[in-house]
């Protein structure tokens, strides 16, 4: 997958030393998330950033995801690529099927300070245990949560973190 290369914040330690493969666009897309969903319906959360959120979109549309609405992770730190400062992140919440939602009426902003790089906040998993019925798949997760399975290569990344 491209990266955008920019300066380096005080959480990301070295961002471009990655051990872990990363996946193209092209293979995101191409990927069978049918697979895992649930034949009877299921939800689907896709993060995504600024510069991907088109490309999130076209593989919510070649997944077979029916896209219902973006979710916002306001933290409280940004980066200023260009002219405006990114302090967002987005979530893509769509359906396979029709799953009702276990709660209606959720806000659709996150506000959570950052933490190490790429790490996600509790507040977005709190969010999908309250509106999300089991089974959930955190699919390249990194961290190792209650009501959740893991698929990833880095399940254990934060959790030196999680345990402090």
């Amino acid at each position: 997958m491209e990266r955008i290369q920019r300066e380096v914040r005080p959480n990301q330690g070295a961002v471009h030393d990655y051990a872990t493969p990363t996946l193209t666009l092209t293979e995101i897309g191409d990927w069978d998330i049918r697979e895992y969903a649930v034949e009877s319906g299921c939800h689907i959360y896709l993060w995504t950033t600024h510069h991907f959120l088109p490309a999130a979109l076209d593989i919510f549309g070649r997944w077979g995801v029916n896209y219902e609405c973006l979710i916002t992770w306001v933290k409280n730190v940004g980066i200023t690529p260009f002219s405006f400062m990114y302090t967002t992140e987005f979530v893509l919440f769509g359906r396979i099927g029709n799953l009702p939602l276990m709660k209606l009426g959720e806000r659709v902003d996150l506000h959570a300070p950052v933490r190490e790089h790429s790490r996600k906040p509790d507040e977005f998993y709190d969010l999908v245990r309250l509106v999300s019925p089991e089974p959930r798949l955190d699919v390249f997760s990194r961290e190792a949560r209650p009501g959740f399975d893991q698929l990833g290569d880095e399940v254990q990344r934060f959790a030196d973190v999680s345990a402090r």
